[in-house]
């Protein structure tokens, strides 16, 4: 069953785009590992979405805003406020009094966001590295058009 509808979303996707358009498109480009990390500095799990890793740059931006959020909660109040004629207001302030085991809590939370966003940029500089490496051992997916037989190619290249 997975497989199915695996096979039913790469139908469906490639059914979105052109066949013509992909057949002409180069090979992938090299990714900078700076730039990847600036990325992720700048927004956690942009630098590993640019190297190709969507999952696990999804999992690092949830994981960090998760522990950014369990921070702000555990030493501020948050207030949403809706009106009728909508109008949206988020009133954050500092608790009156936080209790050593709160402030404790949101140390060690606060601590692990910090470590987690600089595992965060050294993983993208990583990723975009062993892209390149994978990119320069031949190993990516080569889509071409031939007009005299009218059929697509897929072709996979990799070493042995």
């Amino acid at each position: 069953m997975r497989k199915l509808i695996a096979g039913s979303l790469v139908l469906a996707l490639l059914g979105c785009v052109p066949l013509a358009a992909l057949a002409d498109q180069p090979a992938p480009e090299r990714k900078d590992p700076i730039l990847a990390g600036a990325l992720s500095y700048y927004m956690p799990g942009l630098g590993q979405f640019y190297g190709g890793a969507y999952l696990k740059g999804a999992a690092f931006w949830v994981l960090e805003q998760t522990l950014l959020v369990s921070t702000l909660l555990t030493i501020a109040e948050v207030e949403l406020s809706v009106s009728g004629d909508i109008s949206l207001g988020l009133n954050i302030k500092a608790k009156d009094e936080t209790s050593r085991k709160q402030r404790k809590t949101a140390i060690i939370l606060g601590s692990t966001l910090a470590v987690v966003h600089f595992i965060n940029i050294i993983d993208a500089v990583n990723t975009s590295r062993n892209y390149n490496l994978r990119r320069a051992e031949g190993m990516f997916a080569d889509f071409r058009y031939d007009e005299e037989l009218r059929t697509y190619n897929l072709e996979l290249k990799t070493r042995f």
